[in-house]
């Protein structure tokens, strides 16, 4: 059943006479519901309804604005008692004065019930709302259009109306209406006005606005980070996303997808939950992390393809994704200040149902300084045993804007666990910008356990600039 809450009273826009539409206020219908209808929710005006009449005008009219909400799950109140008891029914009578409620005689569970309050809006869900005009009086009203204005904290716009053009005629005790709906996408206070036009069978125009306050808060807090690796010229960015439930009640997330940019192709890293009853064998342990091929076709996204996500309020859920630079098309100095990343996209449900969707601005991250000179090794053994030589191959990275003639030099560091034998003052010719030169070291392990490899200084006989790379790799001498 739909009731109309708020009065709505008229003006005349000439001289300031009373309107038709002087009205009423009432409240939200109670009792349970079933199924999944759809229920009327009374948006609340400020001052609250408990401010105003709730006795409809036999001499006026009403214009209702009503939530439609789906019902929610309602505890009874249960506990056995014994009515033969005086003890019992101190306690019965205790908590109904208490709670409100009967205490009842059967242990049932959860049951749906008309929403009696009206509940949280949320960033990103759609808010359906029903805007009534209803004619009290014993005279008919002609040319009547009705206006819904929406006001947030940075915009005004009319929300889609078929009211707006309606030029409808309502007679006695008849009714218009229409069913809004817009997707929620700013938080804090909005304002929902209603204006409506209409002329008596006087001729006289009249005129009347309303609003509606409500608030919107969000429901998913995310929070990011990156990490750049140190394979593929450290153009990989790995990005972690960690997803919290900000509602007061459960939520689940159906789908959490990464557009990235033009600049990047995405690659989900995600864990395979496996039951201990089905627990593989050895041979299919390394299946646990499932990391996409690099060789795979380039995904414009990436989605999560395990079941939805159950979040309880406050609970996190975190997501990994790889992020590779596509340099068929941008060169490597191109690159060097990209830092949009993408945007992610989440779609959840709440606990009865209703789908949200929220999408995040571009992500951004700090470039990585890079420099004008870069050195990578391109190769080393994968073994390395005490006092025996072993030969690496470095790349060199010309990434400023101007050539270089570079010269490489190697210093052996005082207590170190790696020496160099190789020669000192080798010239690598001049390098173009974005190209690259590869050239060997030898170098002799001295000490076990990890050590660093450091040392190399490269010059630039242009600008006699000297550019020093210490600590660039660490390996594990063997004894």
């Amino acid at each position: 059943m739909m009731s109309p809450i708020l009065n709505l009273t008229g003006v005349n826009s000439q001289n300031g006479g009373s309107s038709l539409f002087r009205g009423s206020s009432g409240s939200s219908g109670s009792g349970g519901g079933s199924g999944n209808r759809r229920r009327r929710n009374v948006i609340n005006e400020l001052p609250p309804v408990s401010d105003m009449s709730n006795t409809p005008c036999s001499s006026g009219g009403c214009c209702g604005v009503m939530r439609l909400a789906r019902p929610k799950l309602n505890d009874g109140l249960t506990l056995p008692l014994d009515p033969c008891d005086d003890i019992s029914n101190n306690i019965k009578k205790s908590l109904k004065h208490i709670t409100g409620q009967e205490n009842l005689d059967l242990p049932i569970g959860s049951y749906l019930m008309v929403p009696q309050t009206f509940d949280s809006i949320y960033l990103g869900e759609t808010f359906n709302c029903y805007v009534c005009i209803s004619n009290h009086s014993s005279q008919t009203c002609v040319e009547i259009c009705s206006k819904v204005q929406l006001q947030t904290n940075t915009q005004n716009f009319l929300l889609n109306s078929k009211l707006t053009d309606a030029n409808a005629e309502l007679h006695a005790n008849e009714q218009l209406g229409q069913v809004i709906s817009y997707e929620v996408k700013e938080t804090g206070q909005h304002i929902l006005v209603c204006e409506v036009n209409y002329k008596t069978q006087n001729g006289e125009r009249m005129y009347f606005r309303k609003h509606f306050k409500y608030l919107v808060n969000k429901p998913i807090d995310v929070k990011t980070r990156f990490y750049n690796a140190e394979d593929n010229l450290n153009n990989d960015v790995y990005f972690e996303a960690q997803v919290q439930n900000t509602c007061s009640n459960p939520i689940v997330l159906e789908k959490v997808v990464l557009d990235p940019s033009e600049f990047y192709q995405s690659y989900e890293i995600k864990s395979a939950i496996k039951t201990i009853s089905n627990f593989p064998s050895i041979s299919d342990s390394f299946n646990n992390f499932n990391i996409a091929s690099r060789e795979s076709s380039p995904t414009t996204g990436s989605k999560m393809e395990t079941d939805n996500v159950y979040l309880l309020p406050r609970e996190v859920r975190q997501y990994l994704y790889c992020l590779t630079p596509k340099m068929h098309k941008h060169s490597m100095h191109q690159y060097r200040g990209v830092t949009t990343i993408g945007k992610l996209d989440m779609a959840w449900r709440s606990h009865m149902g209703e789908r949200g969707r929220l999408q995040t601005g571009q992500l951004q991250r700090m470039a990585p300084g890079y420099g004008d000179v870069r050195l990578i090794i391109e190769s080393i053994p994968t073994t390395i045993k005490l006092h025996v030589p072993f030969e690496i191959v470095c790349r060199l990275y010309n990434f400023c804007e101007r050539n270089l003639d570079l010269v490489y030099d190697v210093v052996n560091l005082p207590q170190a666990g790696l020496e160099f034998c190789c020669l000192n003052g080798v010239h690598l010719g001049q390098i173009s910008q974005n190209k690259t030169v590869d050239f060997k070291l030898t170098v002799l392990p001295v000490l076990p356990g990890f050590q660093y490899l450091s040392g190399i200084r490269v010059t630039d006989g242009f600008l006699n600039r000297v550019y020093e790379f210490d600590e660039i790799s660490n390996v594990f001498v063997n004894e």
